[in-house]
């Protein structure tokens, strides 16, 4: 019996919502367009053993925001955080701001992929309302 890998199952519950991507090895890349971006680039990969499976959106460096805007924009990020559903707005090893929703369903269904991905892009449109300007 064949096995997929658990972003093959990814790949396919996409095509099943008619979700377009792009495939690097071993990430799924999409593009949206929202009310704010006219292309989000959100990216599903998984770690080595795929036990987790992680939907990511890079946002900016942290460190490309203005030094007296950062913490009110961390505070920020924070309080998001507990108001989103399925979602975190973080700071990755190399200090970029990401907004992330990570699982360790590895029997996802085609809804449950579609939803995990609408709440990263509902999250970014969030995040982009709090980003100082």
């Amino acid at each position: 019996m064949l096995v997929l890998s658990n972003i093959d199952h990814i790949a396919s519950l996409l095509e099943q919502v008619d979700i377009k991507y792009e495939r690097d090895e071993n990430v799924l890349m999409m593009k949206w367009k929202t009310d704010h971006f006219d292309e989000l680039k959100i990216k599903i990969a998984a770690n080595k053993d795929e036990s987790w499976t992680y939907i990511v959106a890079p946002f900016t460096n942290f460190y490309e925001v203005e030094e007296t805007k950062r913490m009110k924009l961390a505070y920020e990020m924070l309080k998001e955080s507990w108001k989103a559903n399925g979602v975190k707005f973080a700071i990755d090893d190399d200090d970029d701001i990401i907004v992330i929703a990570e699982t360790n369903d590895t029997d996802l269904t085609s809804d449950e992929v579609k939803t995990l991905v609408s709440h990263v892009v509902h999250a970014c449109d969030t995040l982009w309302g709090i980003y100082p300007e």
